[in-house]
């Protein structure tokens, strides 16, 4: 790796870069589905999930089926992710990517190899699990190779790359279009083979988190990889400090339970407390009910407002557009408005936005009302990554302790395909029973989560994650975090803080 060593803020962004192409790869999957549900030759395929050309019954019947197979990517995912919990301390950060690739891969192929409706599935939920363990890995990854004052912004850069991977397919769908045959949606799908084959050749010189290795107390490799990503030499006394921060608050950390790896323990680390926090804000970020319009957005343009099968494909792809411009929007703000306001503010401009496309849908006979709707449903794609796509990933990796960060980002990303699930399934039969009062569901689940996190949720911005701990071990109660890391100053010196607190821990044993 001599002829290509990359180091300081340029290594940092290059293990940005490489995560966010994983989530492009993310995006893309599981946006490409949503585009075949209406296509001549893919339902000849898979007749079993034709919703257009059948009627009664047997459309209710198709429509749970291809719930299913749109749905069917978010378990592999949330599969995926929990298997983080086995495997991410095991391997480390890059070697799990590398994994995850190769599961990605296979099932990419299997994909667009289908000619069953059972392929299909299967297809999809191997892809999903691939995914699933990238974005159970990533977010923790970034989060502790970056310094304090970049976090937020390279973390968000896998939204960017996941939303352009959302906006890639819907183009990608809108050309394949005017083809004729099976290609219009097999190379659809085997278009994402590229990114992984770039991630499966280019991971491999990733180094490893530094916080994982001081963990396994592997020390002089710590060191050394942590003067790289600062881009000091490997005897600077800042990157010894560093490295006696984290030692420090992981013997903290071990010395605090009889059982510190347990994320469900409580007591002054408060592991149940962050891995409530971590679950809650992916749980809302899916009951807001974005990806309703992100899944469906073909199918609500064609068949519910009444557009052609060209247009709407163009509505979506606009859409998805909407959500990258979002994405990027919050890396320039993530890093100076913090994350607990960009968090309400998307969640309280979505629930606005369910509101009014419930009310101006409720009468499609009114064809300026229904046009009215797309002008929210714009609002909603832009708005929603500004706080509520990565943000969520990126607070789970900051809260969580370092001997359960894996653990901790494992079952958020978990929770957030479980629910991305739900939201999947349920969909196509909800819109069929009670049509646009669906939307009213989505806008009063967001207004309660606007709540929540206004009185739960800490600010983390240009904190280090041993400081953001800190906030959590002096909280007593659910409430006390957001106090606290309003009066806590920025910057603290760690070290002479654990120290102190084990002085005292001493002196009252």
């Amino acid at each position: 790796m001599g002829f290509f060593r990359p180091e300081g803020e340029n290594l940092q962004r290059m293990i940005a870069v490489l995560g966010a192409v994983a989530f492009l790869v993310q995006g893309y999957n599981q946006s490409v589905m949503g585009g075949f549900t209406t296509l001549p030759s893919f339902l000849e395929a898979i007749p079993a999930v034709d919703t257009v050309n059948t009627t009664g019954t047997q459309k209710a019947h198709n429509a749970t089926i291809l719930g299913l197979v749109v749905a069917i990517f978010e378990v592999g995912s949330a599969l995926g992710a929990l298997s983080c919990l086995a495997i991410g301390d095991r391997l480390g950060r890059p070697r799990t990517m590398i994994l995850a690739g190769c599961v990605a891969a296979v099932g990419v192929v299997i994909m667009a190899s289908a000619y069953s409706l059972a392929q299909l599935l299967v297809g999809r939920t191997v892809t999903g699990f691939g995914i699933g363990l990238y974005t159970g890995t990533i977010p923790m990854y970034v989060s502790e190779t970056a310094s304090a004052k970049h976090r937020g912004q390279l973390v968000l850069i896998e939204g960017v790359f996941a939303l352009s991977g959302l906006a890639l397919a819907s183009w990608v769908n809108f050309g394949m279009f005017y083809t004729h045959g099976p290609v219009s949606w097999r190379l659809p799908i085997a278009l994402s083979l590229v990114a992984l084959f770039v991630l499966l050749a280019i991971t491999p010189l990733l180094p490893e988190s530094p916080r994982f290795l001081v963990k396994k107390e592997r020390l002089e490799e710590a060191t050394a990889i942590l003067a790289r990503l600062a881009g000091a030499p490997l005897d600077d006394p800042t990157v010894a400090h560093e490295i006696a921060v984290i030692h420090s608050a992981v013997r903290r950390e071990l010395d605090s339970a009889a059982n510190s790896g347990n994320p469900f323990t409580t007591g002054r680390t408060r592991h149940l407390h962050r891995l409530l926090l971590s679950t809650a804000a992916m749980m809302f970020a899916q009951l807001t009910g974005i990806n309703v319009i992100a899944f469906y957005s073909v199918s609500i343009f064609e068949e519910t407002l009444g557009y052609s099968g060209s247009d709407a494909r163009i509505f979506a792809a606009c859409l998805q557009i909407a959500l990258a411009l979002g994405g990027l929007t919050a890396i320039f703000v993530v890093d100076r408005v913090g994350r607990r306001r960009l968090m309400i503010f998307s969640t309280a401009a979505i629930g606005l936005a369910q509101f009014c496309v419930a009310g101006l849908s409720s009468d499609l006979t009114n064809l300026a009302a229904g046009r009215a709707a797309i002008f929210f449903y714009f609002f909603a794609m832009y708005t929603m990554p500004i706080g509520m796509f990565i943000i969520p990933f990126l607070y789970a990796a900051e809260i969580a302790p370092l001997g359960i960060r894996h653990k901790v980002t494992a079952m958020s990303a978990a929770t957030s395909w479980l629910f991305n699930f739900m939201v999947a399934e349920v969909t196509p039969v909800a819109f069929a029973s009670i049509g646009w009062k669906y939307n009213f569901v989505y806008g009063s689940c967001s207004a309660v989560a606007v709540a929540i996190l206004y009185l739960f949720y800490p600010e983390t911005r240009g904190r280090s994650l041993e400081e953001i701990d800190e906030i959590f071990r002096r909280s007593n109660s659910l409430l006390d975090p957001v106090r606290i890391a309003k009066e806590l100053p920025v910057g603290l010196d760690m070290l002479d803080m654990i120290e102190a607190d084990a002085k005292n821990k001493n002196a009252d044993v």
